[in-house]
């Protein structure tokens, strides 16, 4: 912490900042009249009032995919809620088996009867 005692005014740098800070800089008039009109020059024309009835005639009609889609969050939320759901199958009926190791880190009971829902060729040739 400096106090008031300890500051060196013989600084020719801190006598430049002083300086700066005593004399704010302000834009003159000319320069920003300029800027104004810079500025309107590059502003969009304002539309004219559209009547309602025409306005529903001209504008394209949406399926009902499209405002699904809408209403889900767009196409990216659309694909982040399908591969999630993909993952969540995969990893529900694969079961990889670094998964269950981690499972079973975790002190979960593992499953250990499995149910072949899917058969393969083999088992409808078998006799029994």
């Amino acid at each position: 912490m400096t106090m008031s005692s300890d500051r060196n005014d013989h600084d020719p740098l801190e006598a430049v900042f002083a300086q700066a800070r005593d004399t704010p800089s302000l834009p003159d008039a000319d320069f920003m009249a300029r800027l104004m009109a810079d500025a309107e020059a590059l502003q969009p024309a304002p539309r004219g009032l559209v009547d309602p009835k025409s306005a529903a005639a001209v504008a394209p009609r949406r399926g009902i995919l499209s405002r699904l889609i809408a209403v889900l969050g767009g196409a990216g939320a659309v694909a982040g809620i399908g591969s999630a759901a993909m993952a969540g199958l995969v990893i529900g009926y694969v079961q990889p088996d670094p998964l269950v190791s981690l499972t079973d880190g975790f002190g979960l009971v593992a499953v250990s009867e499995s149910l072949d829902l899917l058969p393969s060729f083999d088992t409808l040739l078998t006799e029994e």
